[in-house]
């Protein structure tokens, strides 16, 4: 992953487009591989295992006939 800084002032509203256009401009791929480097570091300093992974939940539903 490349690192990237860019400072703003902290009500600059450039700053969230920029940010918007960041992201938008990752594939999902790149996307799922920040949030994982970020869950990382999130249970690392919690004191959590980090090898666990992002669970997938499936939840079934019944759809009224209309």
């Amino acid at each position: 992953m490349e690192k990237y800084v860019k400072k703003y002032h902290l009500k600059d509203p450039q700053q969230y487009e920029d940010e918007r256009e960041y992201w938008r401009s990752k594939t999902p791929e790149e996307r799922l591989m920040a949030l994982e480097e970020l869950r990382k570091q999130y249970m690392k300093l919690k004191g959590i295992d980090a090898e666990q992974r992002v669970q997938r939940v499936c939840k079934i539903i019944k759809r009224s006939e209309s």
